[in-house]
């Protein structure tokens, strides 16, 4: 089975009348009267827009925004107009906004478009509740007549819906966009090909959502280090007090069970020995105290985010890596009180561009290092949050599955006659 890129398709056998592209795209960003407050993921697109551009291709965007289906009530919020308009913007260029998914107007929209520039960008796929059920004759509808599909969805690509999964494997001519090309291959390094001195960071609140995650890396990693919320389950495994901030029975029992497989595996942990503390998450200021037998938290405090001496006996750690993973913020970064430590590592990464391959993903951590101008900078800034997670699991994820060719279905392509 294989993935194809854009290019490998066979252009030279679709006549550029037939070059009409179905391009699945993640564009659920975060949107605040009627302008886009992070383009992110549209700016992460953008690439493989002009590379159909350059194959001369008409192309029919399909994007979700959020869950109307759950919250009926914000359906009027959700529209996609205000992202067309920004991606109009991006590009330079006029964006046919359609509110319809099929019918006479579309398809007249469509082929009245110009081969190279026309895009025409489709309204919210979610607001039919046949998307969301991977419903097979949704997903026709949306095909329509169009020969081509193209998945740049990384973010969405864990979801089987019809617009990611039963749409791709209904069309023969599909393919990796090129946000997705790198995705995937930057992930696949990770679990498949991991550099000497490959090392983690990993932070965020629950080590049950990421226990999978860390089983995984446990293969690929020298050493790994826990911070946030999740890194508190392991100090209270080794009997610490964490004053405050409480942590569930089942969250310590994990934390033993993969400090003792890491031991088996001759992987380091690395665990916070200060923190910053507040007596809420909207504290104003903060405490820095050690974490260990003789010095911890009172009561009355939580721990918030990793101290300076974290920070600096990490980064020290982190020098002798060549390609870090980092998921998950080191504390409630949202708060500049409690900003520190995340941001510091941050930086660290920035100033050492030229040494490690720096891969992050997640929302918070992303949103960090946006905050530092970083996303431009670093090797791989991921677009995706639970679709990164699930393939750090090893988890096949619907919307890439879909889109695999056997070697004789690859052959096949070589013999289409879209010439009629």
């Amino acid at each position: 089975m294989k993935l194809l890129k854009i290019e490998d398709l066979p252009w030279e056998k679709i006549p550029e009348k037939k070059r009409k592209v179905f391009l699945r795209v993640d564009y659920n960003v975060p949107l605040k009267d009627g302008r886009v407050l992070d383009d992110f993921r549209i700016q992460s697109s953008l690439p493989t827009i002009r590379k159909l551009q350059e194959m001369k291709a008409v192309i029919v965007i399909g994007s979700h925004l959020g869950r109307p289906q759950k919250e009926p009530k914000k359906k009027a919020s959700l529209s996609l107009v205000p992202v067309a308009e920004h991606l109009a913007t991006l590009l330079g260029q006029e964006v046919i906004f359609s509110e319809e998914i099929q019918g006479y107007a579309l398809g007249k929209l469509i082929s009245d478009a110009k081969a190279g520039e026309g895009i025409v960008f489709l309204e919210n796929l979610r607001f039919h509740p046949e998307e969301e059920k991977n419903d097979p004759h949704f997903a026709e509808v949306l095909q329509n007549a169009l020969p081509i599909y193209v998945n740049d969805a990384f973010g969405a690509s864990h979801r089987a819906h019809a617009s990611v999964q039963a749409q791709a494997e209904k069309t023969r001519l599909r393919a990796m966009g090129e946000l997705l090309a790198r995705e995937v291959s930057v992930l696949e390094k990770i679990l498949r090909e991991p550099s000497p001195h490959q090392m983690a960071v990993l932070g965020g609140a629950k080590i049950e959502d990421k226990i999978k995650v860390i089983e995984s890396l446990l293969r690929t990693c020298r050493k790994i280090f826990i911070g946030g919320r999740m890194g508190l389950s392991f100090l209270a495994a080794q009997g610490l007090s964490l004053g405050g901030s409480r942590m569930e029975q089942e969250s310590i029992q994990l934390a033993k069970r993969i400090t003792a497989d890491a031991k088996r595996r001759k992987v380091e942990l690395f665990f916070p020995e200060d923190a910053r503390l507040g007596e809420s998450l909207e504290s104003t200021t903060c405490r820095v105290t050690a974490l260990n037998k003789k010095f911890y938290p009172t009561e009355s405090e939580m721990i918030l985010d990793i101290g300076p001496k974290t920070l600096e006996s990490w980064t020290s750690e982190l020098k002798k890596a060549d390609r870090v993973l980092w998921n998950g913020p080191m504390g409630v970064f949202e708060n500049p009180v409690f900003a520190e430590g995340t941001l510091g590592l941050v930086d660290f990464l920035i100033e050492n561009r030229e040494k490690i391959q720096a891969v992050l993903g997640g929302g918070e951590t992303v949103a960090a290092a946006a905050q530092r101008g970083a996303l431009g900078q670093l090797w791989h800034v991921s677009t995706g949050g639970g679709a990164m997670l699930e393939f750090l699991e090893g988890k096949a994820l619907p919307g890439i599955e879909a889109l695999k060719l056997r070697d004789r279905e690859i052959l096949q392509l070589q013999d289409l006659d879209l010439a009629s």
